[in-house]
C-alpha cells in the first residue's frame, strides 16, 4: 500500500514538473520594438509548411555577451514562426535576397531565464533556469502547446546554455 502511495505521490510531481513555471514566462508585447533581431533562418519542409524563423533579445542579455559574460538571469529570447509564400507547386518562394517571403506569422516561442526556474525539475529535464512558453500570433497564451517538446529539444545543447544561436548571438554583439 505505502508503495503505491508513494508511486503515485511520484508520478503526480513528475506530471507536474513537466510544466512547473510555464506560466510564468509572460509575453512580452513591445519584443518587436524593444529587443534586437539577431538572426533569422529559412526551413523548408516543416510539419506545418515551409517556415521562416526570426529570434529576437532583450538588449540587456545581447550586452551581456557583448561584454563576454554568459547569459544573466532575466535573458529572453524569442522566436517568432511566419509561414511563407508558396508556388503552385507549393516550394517556397523567395525575395530578391534570395530568403523565404513571410506572409503571416505562425506564432511566439519565448524561452526565458531566471534564477531558480530550474530548481523544480528533475535533472533529467532540467534546462539550467530557462523556462518555455507558446503564444499564438495575438499574444494569447498556446494552450495545446507542447512544452515538454522544448525541454528535450534544447538540451541537446546543453554545453551552450541550451541555446542553440549562441553563434549568431555572438555575431550580433560584435
Amino acid at each position: 500500500m505505502k508503495t503505491a502511495i508513494f508511486t503515485g505521490v511520484v508520478a503526480a510531481f513528475l506530471a507536474g514538473a513537466a510544466f512547473a513555471g510555464t506560466d510564468d514566462v509572460r509575453f512580452p508585447a513591445s519584443y518587436a520594438t524593444d529587443f534586437v533581431q539577431y538572426h533569422d533562418i529559412d526551413k523548408p519542409n516543416m510539419k506545418r509548411g515551409h517556415t521562416l524563423r526570426k529570434f529576437f533579445i532583450n538588449k540587456d542579455a545581447l550586452a551581456a555577451v557583448k561584454a563576454g559574460k554568459p547569459l544573466p538571469s532575466g535573458t529572453v529570447i524569442i522566436r517568432e514562426d511566419w509561414f511563407v509564400k508558396q508556388d503552385a507547386q507549393k516550394n517556397p518562394a523567395k525575395g530578391a535576397n534570395g530568403r523565404f517571403v513571410a506572409t503571416s506569422k505562425k506564432g511566439v516561442e519565448v524561452m526565458e531565464k531566471r534564477d531558480g526556474w530550474g530548481a523544480s525539475y528533475p535533472a533529467s529535464k532540467r534546462n539550467g533556469n530557462w523556462e518555455y512558453a507558446s503564444f499564438k500570433p495575438d499574444g494569447s497564451r498556446n494552450a495545446k502547446a507542447n512544452i515538454g517538446r522544448c525541454f528535450g529539444c534544447h538540451m541537446k545543447v546543453k554545453g551552450k546554455d541550451f541555446v542553440f544561436s549562441q553563434k549568431e548571438l555572438k555575431a550580433a554583439a560584435k
